[in-house]
């Protein structure tokens, strides 16, 4: 009798665990949807025709499929240099803020050091306050980097939260290997790069990433402190065609979207999909990595 209860009851919970499987997964199916749905429009309004864009025919597929807004942006001279100046500032960002991270925490993780819980209150302080945009132009121009890629490379290589999070991990790695690397004769620096650095790629992957990914989607920085047009990255560039309807330095393009051979969503979604379309090539490669980082501020306290 007891028997078959128990039978009921594990019946009862598989039957509830599957109906909530299923659940999960037309759920996510539809938020998948929901995510997708503008980025696919983005794509097929940027390959469809003028006339099919006009009628408002265009959902999740090109209609009438062109290439002429693709060909207008590369014929752009401003878009190779554009590019150009995003990965030196997008690559400069991800190793500056990699290597001086990892050296402050590393540096806070010792216990001997003097100054360790000073200078965890000071970036503690910077978490909740800071200067605002005047004082940091300021400091910029002050500081001779105006107008340079320094200006944006400078400010977002040192991030107090993730200096805990680089601490938080390090703290998890057994203090035998540090120690049984001291009796060897190994510096402070050599057991950061021969020990920490290769058990932590989970985490210089994913913040890497997201060092890569802030700066490659942002423009107001550059707005603010990048002034000669060589300098600009690809979204400044994107902003102009976008925004400002900017297409007259683009050959034939006015002539085009006059004649209407041509529809200005056609260039200024070719140029989001330009533009965004290197992270999403990078991101199935450092995916494992990223699921894994993810989890290191969850985890280890």
């Amino acid at each position: 009798m007891i028997s078959a209860k128990k039978s009921r009851n594990k019946n009862k919970i598989h039957i509830g665990s599957r109906a909530f499987d299923v659940f999960l997964v037309i759920f996510m199916l539809l938020l998948s949807i929901v995510f997708l749905y503008p980025f696919l429009n983005v794509l097929a309004t940027s390959l469809s025709s003028n006339k099919m864009i006009t009628m408002g025919q265009v959902t999740f597929y090109p209609r009438e499929m062109m290439f002429e807004g693709y060909r207008m942006l590369l014929k752009d001279e401003n878009i190779f240099g554009a590019y150009w100046n995003t990965i030196v500032i997008a690559v400069g960002t991800a190793v500056f803020s990699l290597t001086l991270t990892s050296l402050l925490a590393y540096t806070m993780m010792i216990r001997e050091f003097v100054f360790r819980k000073p200078l965890a209150i000071f970036l503690l302080v910077t978490m909740f306050f800071s200067g605002g945009t005047v004082p940091t132009y300021l400091l910029i121009q002050n500081l001779g980097l105006y107008d340079s890629w320094w200006a944006l490379i400078l400010p977002n290589a040192v991030s107090a939260y993730n200096v805990f999070v680089y601490r938080s991990f390090y703290q998890g790695i057994s203090t035998e290997l540090r120690e049984a690397a001291r009796i060897d004769g190994a510096g402070e620096l050599t057991i950061l790069t021969r020990i920490y650095v290769p058990l932590a790629k989970a985490l210089y992957a994913t913040f890497g990433l997201m060092a890569v990914v802030g700066v490659w989607n942002s423009y107001y920085e550059a707005l603010l402190y990048i002034k000669e047009p060589g300098r600009q990255p690809i979204q400044m560039l994107l902003r102009k065609i976008v925004f400002t309807q900017n297409t007259a330095n683009m050959t034939n393009a006015q002539v085009m979207i006059s004649n209407g051979d041509l529809n200005p969503l056609n260039v200024q979604y070719a140029c989001i999909i330009a533009t965004i379309g290197p992270i999403l090539l990078v991101y199935p490669f450092i995916q494992k990595y990223f699921a894994q980082g993810m989890q290191v501020g969850a985890v280890k306290g």
